[in-house]
């Protein structure tokens, strides 16, 4: 989601870009160093330091996955690769009852299948590696 309103971000300053150089009859080689589109990327990568789109761990535990059941089907499909030989029913079973007790084992098993860089948070790609799967 965050990389679709990213790129749409970055059409839309495209369209404003060309729209302006068309309208003034300016070729956008023309336009002054100052207004060129690297400085603007530049830009957008600082702001994005600074505000990441990032999840805590726990929030990320109770609110995205244990709330609903969307989420609780990714968390039986992320632990597809953490379980074998265990049949789906007693996997049903541990999210069920993982997602009832909302504890800190929860936060562990969160943890150690979604966080892949360890850094206490989920980020957007981090939520999204299991759910084409």
């Amino acid at each position: 989601m965050v990389g679709l309103s990213r790129t749409t971000f970055y059409m839309v300053v495209c369209a404003i870009v060309l729209a302006v150089a068309t309208a003034d009859n300016i070729k956008i080689n023309d336009a002054p160093k100052e207004v060129r589109l690297d400085k603007i990327q530049e830009e957008m990568e600082e702001l994005e330091d600074q505000f990441p789109h990032k999840t805590q761990v726990h929030h990320f535990a109770r609110h995205g996955l244990c709330n609903h059941m969307p989420g609780k089907l990714k968390f039986y499909k992320a632990l597809q690769n953490h379980f074998h030989s265990i049949s789906d029913h007693m996997k049903i079973n541990f999210i069920m009852d993982i997602c009832a007790r909302k504890d800190e084992m929860l936060d562990h098993w969160v943890k150690e299948i979604f966080d892949r860089d360890g850094d206490g948070y989920i980020s957007h790609f981090e939520k999204e590696l299991y759910d084409h799967n």
